[in-house]
């Protein structure tokens, strides 16, 4: 049998949910069994996305690079972007993953700093980026 983690996440916080909760001897309890339901859920699915949210991600901020090297190369930091853009993830473990995709944030804030005094359209673009990266990596979680 090959593990699903993320289906087993669900499982796991569905009957924490079900089948323990209600049986919980306090309300403390009880809120205390929803909430770690509520967390196994998050943990399913981000196990499931975690690499291709990032992978998304990293493929619009190198866009934003390529755009900001086009229209602005002296912006500081322009070699550094360029560099990134060479490169990929030593692995797709997520941990890997992270790491490459957080240093792209770390040069997309420099970008930013420069952009926002700069050029109107680049921090808009930026700003739009900023707007589907929380989309992405945002969580459908049930109310409890």
């Amino acid at each position: 049998m090959i593990p699903r983690a993320s289906r087993a996440l669900t499982d796991l916080a569905v009957k924490l949910a079900t089948d323990l909760a209600p049986e919980m001897r306090t309300e403390f309890g009880a809120a205390n069994a929803g909430l770690m339901s509520l967390l196994l859920l998050a943990l399913a699915q981000e196990q499931e996305r975690a690499v291709a949210v990032r992978m998304a991600d990293v493929e619009e901020i190198s866009a934003l690079f390529t755009q900001a090297e086009q229209q602005h190369p002296e912006a500081a930091g322009a070699g550094e972007r360029a560099a990134w853009c060479e490169c990929q993830p030593k692995s797709l473990m997520v941990s890997d993953v992270d790491r490459f995709h957080g240093r792209g944030l770390e040069l997309l804030i420099a970008l930013h700093i420069f952009a926002e005094t700069e050029d109107a359209e680049l921090d808009q673009a930026i700003w739009d980026f900023l707007a589907r990266h929380t989309e992405r990596h945002g969580f459908a979680l049930p109310a409890m």
